[in-house]
């Protein structure tokens, strides 16, 4: 149920293109061979989307019609990298080249830079764009094993304290951990939700970080409501629950400001 695609984000798998690729081949030049720093290396998350989490609170809804929601800046021109598109898959692999005064991408094939898909724009410190799509920097926790698997989720969402009925005091860490809440020490949120059993928000909830615990979740306002699953519709000949709803309310937690 993990979003696969970052798992394998450094073999820069997949078969998107970005949406303004330019057809025609560009010969090698020396720009393509520059290499040196990006000042603006890192995490950056479509504008769009994350303005869609922040109003809706769902990554199942806000994951519709993302297309390229997500980029990560190498920290030098000339290395890999590649643009993430719907959290489901990527880009082939591109390039950031410094052409002149101007940031590009391109694509990569067999070491060569080929077909010029688009040029960056550093708009401010915590902005830029890419072509005509705005990307807003992010801070999300990375596991030093698992660069390519930003928390994002666990970063624009969950993060914070929030109180049970009883007063009890749970805190969501970005890093996903959670403590105060019964045995649990750590929570994953979804954030692919395409393929069978994905209808509803999950996020797991766990004792361990190799046994996962998947359960629904909806926001409502600061108040975050959790529920078991419930297998609507099971597909026998898979062996897995092709359609899911929420089943019965397990936690209420409000967020504190």
């Amino acid at each position: 149920m993990k979003y696969i695609l970052f798992l394998t984000f450094v073999l820069f798998l997949g078969g998107c293109t970005f949406n303004e690729k330019q057809d025609a081949t560009i010969s090698s030049t020396d720009f393509k061979k520059l290499d040196t720093t990006l000042s603006f290396a890192g995490y950056w998350l479509s504008e769009s989307y994350l303005k869609d989490i922040q109003q809706h609170k769902s990554p199942q809804k806000s994951q519709e019609g993302s297309e390229d929601c997500m980029v990560i800046i190498p920290e030098r021109t000339l290395q890999p990298t590649s643009l993430i598109w719907n959290f489901h898959e990527g880009s082939p692999e591109m390039r950031v080249v410094k052409n002149g005064n101007q940031y590009q991408l391109y694509e990569s094939i067999e070491d060569s830079l080929t077909q010029l898909y688009n040029n960056i724009k550093i708009l401010s410190p915590t902005k830029i764009s890419i072509g005509e799509k705005d990307f807003v920097k992010i801070t999300p926790h990375i596991n030093p094993d698992e660069a390519g698997n930003p928390l994002i989720l666990e970063e624009i969402l969950f993060k914070g304290t929030y109180t049970l009925p009883d007063g009890q005091k749970v805190i969501f860490k970005n890093n996903g951990q959670v403590s105060g809440l019964e045995d649990y020490q750590f929570y994953e949120a979804a954030i692919d939700y395409i393929g069978p059993g994905m209808q509803v928000d999950q996020l797991s909830l766990s004792a361990t970080k190799d046994k996962k615990n998947w359960m629904g979740f909806q926001f409502q306002g600061d108040t975050l409501l959790v529920f078991n699953l419930k297998c609507v519709e099971y597909d026998k000949a898979n062996e897995t629950c092709g359609w899911v709803d929420f089943g019965e309310l397990k936690y209420t937690l409000v967020k504190q400001k």
